[in-house]
């Protein structure tokens, strides 16, 4: 068996193929198109360490077949056998087998349960594993499916934006809104894993921010998650706010938004 260095995603994950999801309640996806993959291959030093996990993630665009205009996003985490094991025979491989509960779908899970809604809802989910001839035979697949958000994504990336072509009045409503939602989403144990626009998405027509970015499911840091105050620094961090100097970043920052641009 061989595995092309370009993807490990080349059986049942082609435009066409109907994914059928077993939780919350069964549902199916049409996949669309691939829009990334990721490689987390592992090699030998993982042995050392039990918690990390040999395995790649590639997110598709998917639709409703019974509705093809219901659009969503669908991820899927393989096990993929660790570096210089690929060429052993399938047994062999078998022995790698582990299981494994990505933490994107610990945080959908999370605020699903908790009623949070500022972030893409949760559509199904299927824990499984690989067949006899799959990477590692009886190996985790695990596959989730959310929603796309309305709105629009406040930034791309670090040189391209949308939050700063919206008017000054616009951009004091999506503060506002961010500053009464993320204190909710801290409560609950997670943020986005790099705090940014990009992670954004504003709907003007009902004033909803929505949260996205919840691959690596992290947890929030902040001890004390009670009573947060979200000021200057949190708008900052977020790219929603920029500030006249680096000041604001430094632990005896006395509060000066001089100069600062809303």
């Amino acid at each position: 068996m061989s595995f092309p260095s370009s993807s490990w995603f080349h059986q049942g994950t082609d435009p066409g193929t109907i994914i059928s999801l077993d939780q919350p309640i069964p549902s199916q996806w049409k996949i669309l198109e691939k829009l990334n993959e990721h490689d987390f291959q592992a090699g030998e030093e993982i042995r050392q360490y039990p918690r990390v996990r040999s395995y790649a993630a590639a997110k598709f665009l998917c639709c409703d077949p019974r509705n093809p205009s219901r659009k969503a996003f669908l991820r899927v985490y393989l096990q993929v056998p660790i570096k210089n094991t690929e060429m052993q025979d399938p047994k062999t491989r078998s022995r790698q087998a582990t299981n494994y509960t990505p933490g994107e779908l610990t945080a959908h899970q999370t605020f699903t349960q908790k009623g949070f809604s500022n972030v893409p809802m949760l559509l199904g989910y299927k824990v499984s594993t690989q067949n006899e001839s799959g990477l590692v035979p009886n190996g985790f697949a695990i596959w989730l499916a959310w929603e796309i958000v309305p709105g629009l994504r406040l930034g791309i990336d670090k040189l391209t934006d949308n939050y700063w072509s919206l008017s000054a009045v616009e951009r004091e409503r999506v503060r506002t809104a961010f500053k009464e939602a993320l204190p909710q989403e801290l409560e609950k144990g997670y943020e986005p894993y790099v705090p940014g626009l990009p992670y954004l998405v504003w709907h003007s027509q009902t004033g909803n921010l929505y949260f996205i970015g919840y691959f690596y499911g992290k947890k929030a840091e902040r001890k004390d998650l009670r009573n947060i105050e979200i000021g200057p620094v949190f708008l900052a961090m977020y790219g929603l706010a920029k500030p006249s100097s680096d000041e604001w970043g430094e632990d005896d920052w006395n509060g000066d938004t001089t100069g600062w641009k809303w």
